[in-house]
């Protein structure tokens, strides 16, 4: 049984009776489907896929942009079935989800030296949130904090953070830093295009990002790479032809961006499964999960297949034409901004 088919079999027996499948019986159909379409499953809390996932406590080096030498999953996904009711977040348990994802993906052994293996004690730390369908999906505020508290009882000044595409709470109630508004004074070229850089790479040195998991009208999906690249140039709306590729890729391509970055950290307590890139609460769906990793690529990558999955589920199409991927996809691989490739990904999954 294939994994498409696995999990069509628990919808089916889910939706007798006319009654949508709930959040609890999609990851146990999930996690069923993962165990067939990937070798040496072995459950939650451990390695998902071939290969050692490292020993805990080895941190990576700072700017590790996803190189696939092996060490480590190139995906950590925590799952808690509490954290998230609609726009209500669970504030422990955002806490706890946090430190699971990024000391599994650091490989430290606890989040106060997972951040201080990646950032360097005088940085000026970016946080790079998505503000389309913030107000919807409603879990920014309580992600920034969790994030901006672990980030000072590591021991950033709060003043070395940047809160990027937050709600104004975000600046009140944790003494944060607004980003610079304004564009370098040069355009650069970056293969498929030219275009002015935001002045907020020169106010940041490091750069933490936390998409939403949403399908995207033109893009397929957004994730990781769209993130960045269509919020760091002056005009986003010249870079969305062919499906947004190659442009997604060249931008994040940029040494200026690729750079800055050391961790990402995919916001999918709330999933746009259909209709994104605004967020309809027919098509949202709490799914409690928090991914994390240094390669956006295969951070993307999973995020498609769990966008995927749920659409599966309720009979609606999937995203992507044509191929495994969405053309993004494909062109950063190509790139060799990480690896994109379903069944050769290392996931690492963590029930809460």
């Amino acid at each position: 049984m294939n994994p498409s088919d696995a999990l069509r079999f628990e919808a089916d027996r889910a939706l007798q009776g006319g009654k949508r499948l709930s959040r609890r019986d999609f990851l146990a159909a999930s996690a069923g489907a993962a165990a067939i379409s990937l070798t040496g499953a072995r459950g939650f809390g451990q390695i998902v896929g071939s290969g050692d996932p490292g020993a805990p406590g080895s941190p990576i080096a700072p700017n590790a942009r996803g190189k696939g030498d092996g060490s480590r999953p190139d995906v950590i996904q925590v799952t808690s079935d509490i954290v998230v009711r609609g726009r209500t977040v669970h504030k422990y348990a955002i806490k706890e989800m946090l430190s699971v994802a990024v000391r599994h993906a650091v490989g430290a052994p606890d989040l106060t030296s997972a951040w201080r293996s990646i950032l360097k004690p005088d940085d000026v730390i970016g946080l790079k949130f998505n503000q389309s369908a913030a107000g919807a999906l409603g879990t920014t505020p309580r992600m920034a904090g969790a994030i901006i508290e672990s980030l000072v009882e590591a021991g950033f000044d709060r003043r070395q953070i940047v809160a990027i595409e937050t709600p104004e709470e975000v600046y009140r109630d944790h003494g944060v830093l607004r980003p610079t508004h304004g564009w370098s004074s040069d355009e650069i070229d970056f293969g498929s295009g030219t275009d002015q850089l935001s002045d907020l790479l020169n106010q940041v040195t490091a750069i933490i990002n936390i998409p939403f998991l949403k399908t995207h009208n033109i893009a397929g999906m957004t994730g990781c790479l769209k993130n960045l690249s269509h919020a760091l140039v002056r005009h986003p709306a010249r870079y969305h032809g062919q499906r947004c590729a190659p442009y997604i890729a060249d931008i994040n391509a940029l040494p200026q961006i690729r750079e800055k970055v050391r961790l990402h950290l995919v916001n999918a307590l709330r999933v746009v499964f259909d209709g994104g890139p605004m967020a309809k609460d027919d098509a949202t769906w709490d799914a409690g999960v928090m991914l994390a990793g240094v390669d956006p690529v295969a951070l993307d990558t999973m995020g498609l297949e769990i966008i995927n999955t749920q659409r599966t589920i309720y009979d609606i199409a999937k995203i992507a034409h044509g191929s495994e991927q969405v053309p993004f996809l494909d062109k950063a691989m190509q790139r060799g901004l990480g690896n994109g490739s379903f069944y050769k990904l290392k996931i690492a999954k963590y029930r809460m």
